[in-house]
């Protein structure tokens, strides 16, 4: 009998398809027969004409030396390697592909002298589900204590959860290699991995790990491989980790929480591959990175990185990939001419400005992609990179590139297949080389300032073009392009953009291309009808006719079209009612001139639309019930109409997955119903400019993602919606000119961080500004850059460009105006015509991003504060017709933006301040304040008298000069001790005359000769007197 041991352990492998890589020995014995005789049963009961290895396998030569066999030096056979081999069979009763299929068996566990154990399979293509439970990890791993190296990568072991660090740490001691991805592993990583000294490969990427850092991977010596990318692990990186002196490859990527930075490389590091994409790594790049001469991979992506890009890049001369787009790197980029091996290379996405001439790009002979696209790079596009002999791909989109290529001449790469410079400042005659890339598959040139004529026939050699964007120049095209009925040329296009291209009429060889996707001709001059065509076209599935003067559609009776997004708005399109493809997803006939009532069975045609706007049309009657049928609706605009009636309360319930409802300026009536759902999903909601009354709903607090709420012009009689204290993403709240009242002091805490628009005018709120909700609005008070602004949207599909952009009116200067777009940086406060009281808060004082301030028609009262001057973005100001008191604050000459202002009818008095900002404003501004005086005003100020003041001492500041009135003080005592006792003491008086008749006399002898007589007779009268 064969030994059951070995029975056992081939009857597993013909039971399962695995792999086993034992370490072999320097030594390997004869195969024993019984275990050849079972291993050709193992290749009889399977089907190996596919296999490189089985078909080798033969009675006639030793089992030892049989591809995917180790022997040991006593002839057993010790490893079975079958990987990556076509093996099929009846071992587990079906015919599919030899594989693993649901669990592992147990019998892998006995087999206690495996060095090497590779379970794993392709995660990534999923190739049937394979796990770890009966025997678990820990029964698989006890008995294997002379493991070294481990692979289960798409292992599900998502069964042990926390479990699988101590399995391993307490019975694999001697582990080298531990490859676990994509295992369903959850959990902090366990410190007692720690204890597994010897590692030297960790692949645990692509799990659901979370939790801080492990720290001590960095005390592992010898590491060499470190990958933790897919999870979400936070915390900070050890800077130590890279000072591992064997680390050859750090993946980090896709763990957005999780923070780290480079100060500082170490000489001479063995680091070959660098990824953190997709983190929240950040700060400058040292010099130091020229410290890794041995890098050849590094990706930086989407993290928080600035700085400029140190020029010691240059000396990565090993370096193949370089992906740092994303980030906020500014400045120059250093030469990469030296990058000899550089083969991909991904700015996009940063503050990068200046030339790229400093490289030669012809030098990089194994460049194949280049993207710099959305920087701010300037100059002119080095010819020569159309010219390599390796570029495949040239990106320079968003930029401000100039000039033209009228001097690039020469041959041409075969190679090139995608050029993106669209959105530059590119001008001049259309670079007509872009015709001898026969090789080209994308070319987008939108966006510039090319000019010419184009014929069809030039692009007779682009017979692999597959992408044509010419938007949004300055061309035109000739007869043939337009009344051609046959493609002669781009026989493969499949995505073709003319927008703003001059086009009188729809191109007559469209029809007849058969694999095109995308077209796009909007924003020409094209009148008539829309052919019937579009609507029996198979592959057509982007319609973009928009802004043309186009007026009705050509009918067919059977529409056959695939077309997923249709864009027909500001045309001239009118009728009773718009076609609709049944499987249309995204739907815009807005600002056209449909005049109708909406069908009632609309809902039919919605049933996978997720946007539909019929919004600027001249649609009437009520909203039917049946729109509600649109299950998949994410945004519904049916604006600027006259539809009347009441908002049908099963619309009010599809906001648990409705993002945006827009049913602005209409007539419609009735309350706002009190039914939003709990899951409510709603973005925007605007009502503004209807008849609609009541309250605000209080299941509107339900609705926690809402950004944009506008309820303006219309009669709700309510307080102020202190009930949305859970909406924390608000950013535009509009209530203006209904019935509102009461005090905008909520007792409960409310918090609006992101708040940027809001608008409370023409209500009857009275009571003190409300100082503690002001303080919450975060948005108002930090300074954003513009250059990084975005716009108030709703995304549509995720990886598209369809959205929904927000818009709304705001009273600005005294004047409406429509704001079509809402920039994320544009900040406005409006309190005006209410009943406000008391002084203005002085937390206004912190919005330092704030562009509007209308308190005006209040009955505020203090003065006018000083801090309003601390608002650097202050465009208008009105504080008109309150009570305010004092002076204007000289401060308000520091706001160099301010374009309006308005003081009139307060109480205000004084010099107007000096300044050029606020002399520049009229008269007006100020009028009806009955004690200002000055400029602009024609009332002067009165002089004052002038006193001279000598200069403050800086240490007293207008404190008194106490040692000058010591003096003076001094002076006064000491004279009056001597006039006081003249006037009132006789005999003190004799005594001080005597005395300064001897002062007198001696100095002046004559004077007392000439005066004796006098002297004597004075002397004589004071005697009489004395007697």
């Amino acid at each position: 009998m064969r030994t059951s041991a070995l029975v056992s352990w081939l009857f597993f492998y013909s039971y399962v398809a695995t792999v086993f890589r034992i370490k072999a020995v320097s030594v390997s014995g004869q195969c024993q027969s019984d275990q050849q005789e079972l291993l050709l049963v193992l290749k009889n009961s399977l089907n190996s004409s596919s296999s490189e290895k089985l078909v080798k396998w033969n009675q006639s030569t030793d089992c030892c030396s049989w591809d995917g066999i180790t022997c040991n030096a006593d002839g057993q056979v010790i490893g079975l390697d079958l990987s990556k081999e076509l093996i099929s069979g009846a071992i587990d009763k079906s015919n599919s592909l030899f594989r693993f299929t649901g669990q592992i068996p147990v019998e892998i566990s006995y087999m206690t002298k495996l060095v090497t154990l590779d379970l794993s399979k392709s995660w990534l293509l999923d190739l049937g589900s394979l796990k770890l439970k009966k025997p678990n990890l820990v029964m698989l791993v006890q008995n294997l204590t002379r493991l070294q190296n481990l692979y289960l990568d798409g292992i599900n072991i998502s069964a042990d959860r926390n479990k699988w660090s101590q399995a391993l740490s307490s019975s694999l001691p001697d582990l080298q290699v531990l490859s676990m991805s994509g295992c369903h592993l959850s959990g902090p990583i366990n410190p007692s991995l720690a204890k597994l000294k010897s590692l030297s490969i960790i692949s645990l990427d692509s799990n659901n790990l979370f939790g801080p850092f492990p720290k001590f991977f960095a005390e592992f010596q010898n590491l060499t491989s470190l990958h933790l990318g897919g999870n979400n692990l936070s915390g900070s990186v050890p800077k130590e980790i890279l000072q591992a002196p064997k680390l050859q490859t750090l993946d980090l990527s896709f763990n957005k929480l999780l923070q780290g930075s480079f100060l500082w490389f170490p000489p001479n590091a063995s680091l070959q591959s660098l990824l953190v994409g997709d983190t929240n790594f950040g700060g400058w790049l040292p010099e130091s990175i020229s410290s890794l001469g041995k890098l050849t991979r590094i990706e930086l992506t989407n993290c928080k990185f600035n700085g400029p890009l140190p020029k010691t890049l240059e000396k990565l001369t090993q370096l193949v990939y370089l992906d740092f787009s994303s980030n906020n790197f500014s400045g120059p980029v250093p030469s990469f001419t030296t990058l000899k091996a550089l083969t991909y290379l991904n700015l996009a996405g940063n503050q990068l400005n200046g030339s790229i001439l400093s490289t030669n790009w012809s030098s990089l002979l194994n460049l194949v992609s280049l993207d710099l696209a959305r920087n701010s790079f300037s100059g002119t596009v080095p010819p020569t990179l159309f010219q390599s002999k390796s570029l495949r791909i040239i990106y320079l989109p968003q930029n401000q590139f100039t000039g033209g290529f009228s001097e690039v001449k020469g041959e041409f790469s075969l190679l090139l297949e995608a050029i993106d410079l669209s959105q530059n400042r590119l001008q001049g005659p259309f670079p007509m080389f872009v015709f001898e890339i026969q090789g080209l598959c994308e070319l987008s040139l939108s966006c510039n300032k090319f000019s010419g004529l184009i014929t069809l026939s030039a692009f007779h050699k682009l017979k692999n073009l597959s992408v044509l964007d010419l938007s949004y120049n300055n061309l035109s095209f000739d007869s043939s392009f337009i009344n051609l009925p046959l493609p002669p040329f781009l026989p493969s296009i499949a995505k073709l953009k003319l927008s703003s291209c001059n086009l009188t009429k729809f191109p007559d060889f469209l029809k007849n291309l058969s694999i095109l996707d995308h077209l796009d001709l909007s924003n020409n001059r094209i009148h008539g009808k829309i052919p019937s065509w579009i609507w029996k076209t198979q592959r057509l599935s982007y319609l973009n006719l928009s802004l043309n003067f186009l007026v009705e559609f050509e009918r067919t009776s059977h529409i056959t079209s695939r077309l997923l997004v249709i864009d027909l708005h500001g045309n001239l399109l009118q009728g009773q009612k718009p076609i609709f493809p049944p499987q249309a997803a995204y739907l815009d006939y807005s600002s056209n001139n449909f005049s109708s009532v909406l069908p009632h069975e609309i809902g039919d045609f919605l049933q996978y639309a997720s946007f539909f706007s019929l919004s600027g049309n001249n649609i009437h009657g009520s909203i039917p019930k049946s729109i509600c049928q649109g299950s998949s609706l994410l945004v519904l605009n049916l604006s600027n109409n006259s539809l009347s009636g009441s908002i049908p309360e099963c619309l009010i319930q599809m906001s648990a997955s409705l993002g945006v409802l827009n049913l602005k300026r209409n007539n419609l009536n009735s309350n706002i119903s009190n039914t939003f759902p709990e899951n409510c999903l709603l973005q925007t909601l605007d009502l503004n400019q209807n008849q609609l009354g009541g309250k605000v709903p209080k299941s509107l607090v339900k609705c926690r993602m809402l950004e944009v709420l506008d309820l303006g012009n219309n009669q709700i009689d309510d307080t102020f919606p202190c009930h949305l204290k859970s909406t924390l993403r608000l950013r535009v709240l509009v209530l203006r000119s209904n019935k509102f009242k009461g005090h905008a002091n909520c007792q409960e805490n409310i918090t609006w961080p992101m708040l940027q628009i809001i608008d409370l005018a023409s209500n009857s709120f009275g009571g003190k500004l409300p100082q503690g909700l002001l303080m919450t609005w975060n948005a108002m008070m930090t300074e954003n850059n513009e250059h990084y602004s975005e716009i108030l949207h709703f995304q549509i599909l995720k990886l598209s460009e369809l959205s929904f952009q927000d818009s709304m009116t705001v009273t600005m200067k005294g004047i409406e105006l429509e704001l079509e777009k809402i920039l994320t940086i544009f900040t406005t406060i409006d309190f005006s015509s209410n009943k406000f009281e008391g002084p203005i808060p002085e937390a206004i004082g912190d919005f330092r991003a704030l562009y509007l301030l209308n308190l005006s028609n209040n009955a505020l009262t203090g003065t006018a504060p000083s801090f309003l001057g601390n608002l650097p973005k202050l465009e208008a100001l009105d504080l008109s017709s309150n009570h305010l008191i004092g002076q204007i604050p000289p401060q308000l000459a520091n706001l160099n933006f301010l374009s309006f202002l308005n003081l009139s009818n307060n109480e205000l008095i004084g010099k107007i301040p000096l300044g050029t900002q606020i002399q520049s404003f009229p008269e007006a501004s100020f009028e009806n304040n009955a004690g200002l005086c000055g400029p602009p005003l024609k009332a002067p100020c009165e002089s004052p008298p002038v006193t001279k003041v000598g200069p403050p001492n800086p240490r007293t500041g207008n404190h008194l000069n106490w040692n000058l009135i010591r003096v003076e003080i001094g002076f006064v005592f000491g004279l009056g001790a001597v006039i006081v006792p003249l006037m009132f003491w006789k005999r003190w008086r004799i005594w001080y005359s005597k005395r300064i008749d001897r002062v007198l006399f001696k100095f002046f002898p004559k004077l007392d000769h000439r005066n004796r007589n006098h002297r004597t007779i004075a002397q004589w009268i004071q005697g009489r007197r004395l007697q």
